[in-house]
């Protein structure tokens, strides 16, 4: 037997290393070139900020430390897709922390205010019925720890949402709606009877900017496709609604919250933003007013403001049922903080002063 070296020595051929270098760089560029050309040809754009527990964490930090106007908005999609921040600085001078967050129940939100926070100003709260009035907190995943996330948030993952931002800014594919995997979802492909499949998840709803401030992607209201798709979301509309524990629960609480904000000089309204075909239809159903709206508002004695008790705020094009098409929220914010301003002195423009003690 021949005895072997201890080390192989292994001959490596000859290669151009610089050149497979610059031939893989050039290859990446293209291909990333090609992507987001794809994107952007879907209505896809750069500064699309998409949203997150991350993003929704800077804000609830801001009002730890006291950067705001005073006013907070809290509630479901609707309230954060149909309110047009801009708009509410031109009428009051005041840019609302913007608070709510997708397929949630803005209650725990409202409690945890009242009860961990010395906020001592205005608290606009919009209430979608199905969601507002039941016990569950989040329809979304990454929104379960929320309301904890924002403390515990480390500074990597801090440094990370910067860079995230920062990308976003420069590049439309990085659009969380339109990476591999949720493409993949979007398969139309059959499956068992009665499964709700994941093709009927929600898909891209709102372009985000600064201040997570959403508005509604204009191909909702151009491509019946999406919008159609998103209508099927909603449904189907023959769900039990909150039942009449729930209902007291949800308003106890609710008034519990009021009177804590109130104590501070604070004062807390609710809001009731359109909604449109079946998804109106079910609502009046399933959580009438009459049993959920009118029940809170007269158990807290908070101002409500409904959008079928003002002409100004009928008649709004509601492309998918749930939410107020882009110049629609524009008139809608209007038409609404202008109800505000006459109520509460103190929110017209210029005007320094909180609520009244």
């Amino acid at each position: 037997m021949n005895e072997q070296d201890d080390v192989t020595v292994r001959q490596v051929p000859a290669a151009r290393f610089i050149a497979t270098g610059w031939l893989v760089l050039v290859l990446v560029v293209v291909a990333t070139a090609a992507w987001e050309w794809r994107m952007r040809s879907l209505g896809l754009r750069a500064e699309d900020l998409d949203d997150s527990k991350w993003h929704w964490s800077v804000e609830r930090r801001r009002l730890e430390a006291g950067d705001h106007d005073r006013v907070i908005i809290v509630g479901s999609s609707r309230i954060l897709f149909d309110t047009d921040l801009d708009v509410w600085e031109e009428k009051t001078g005041r840019r609302p922390l913007q608070l709510a967050l997708v397929g949630t129940n803005p209650r725990p939100v409202l409690l945890r205010l009242a009860d961990e926070s010395d906020f001592g100003g205005l608290v606009v709260v919009g209430v979608t019925p199905d969601l507002y009035f039941m016990d569950r907190f989040s329809y979304i995943p990454q929104y379960g720890q929320v309301l904890e996330f924002w403390r515990q948030e480390s500074p990597s993952e801090r440094v990370g949402h910067r860079i995230g931002l920062f990308l976003s800014r420069h590049f439309a594919f990085l659009d969380e709606a339109y990476r591999l995997a949720p493409l993949i979802e979007r398969i139309d492909i059959p499956d068992r009877p009665d499964v709700r499949r994941p093709y009927f998840d929600v898909w891209k709803l709102a372009e985000t900017s600064a201040d997570r401030q959403h508005r509604l992607w204009p191909r909702l209201e151009t491509d019946a496709r999406l919008r159609d798709h998103a209508r099927q979301v909603w449904g189907p509309f023959d769900g039990s609604g909150p039942g009449p524990e729930s209902v007291a629960r949800a308003i106890e609480e609710s008034k519990a919250a009021v009177a804590k904000i109130r104590t501070r000089g604070g004062e807390v309204v609710f809001v009731r933003a359109p909604s449109a075909g079946l998804y109106y239809e079910s609502e009046q159903h399933l959580a009438p007013r009459a049993r959920t709206w009118d029940k809170l508002l007269a158990e807290t004695g908070a101002f409500g403001i409904h959008f079928e008790d003002y002409p100004e705020m009928r008649g709004l094009e509601v492309p998918e049922w749930s939410h107020l098409s882009r110049e629609s929220a524009t008139r809608f914010t209007r038409a609404y903080v202008e109800v505000l301003v006459r109520e509460m002195s103190w929110l017209r423009k210029n005007t320094s002063e909180g609520p009244e003690e």
